[in-house]
């Protein structure tokens, strides 16, 4: 004869110690979420900068060396001249690009960060559920 021990239920306290966890992860997954939003508003802000800048850079190639091109300040036009002009626009390039670099790293890491915690929450959800399911039937 066997004897098989029937498995111990979980208490209150474990259960409430695994929804706080589970809380946890449900907010710090939230965090997350709103970081990647913002990321991904900015990001879209870079690309249309950056388009706007790659078109008048396309433009500038189209102009003659001696062409006159005039800033806009404010409310008052400088006169600059082509070589001014392109030195500005590629180096908005340059910062527009790292900008970007820098944000897709970012949005890689948070993301990451993101799924670690929504496999946290599937973990803590599992094991609520196999603390709260009925046992199996015993087999007589």
């Amino acid at each position: 004869m066997s004897s098989t021990k029937a498995p111990v239920p979980p208490t209150q306290a474990e259960i409430q110690q695994i929804q706080d966890q589970l809380i946890k992860a449900r907010d710090a997954f939230q965090v997350h979420e709103t970081e990647l939003q913002k990321l991904s508003a900015s990001r879209s802000k870079l690309l249309t900068q950056l388009n706007e800048n790659e078109m008048v850079k396309k433009e500038f190639d189209l102009l003659e060396s001696e062409a006159k091109i005039y800033k806009l300040n404010g409310p008052v036009l400088f006169k600059q001249t082509k070589e001014e002009a392109e030195n500005t626009i590629t180096s908005r390039l340059d910062i527009i690009n790292n900008n970007l670099k820098t944000i897709e790293t970012n949005f890689k890491d948070i993301e990451k960060k993101a799924m670690e915690q929504r496999n946290k929450i599937f973990e803590y959800q599992n094991k609520i559920r196999s603390l709260t399911a009925p046992p199996p039937p015993q087999a007589q």
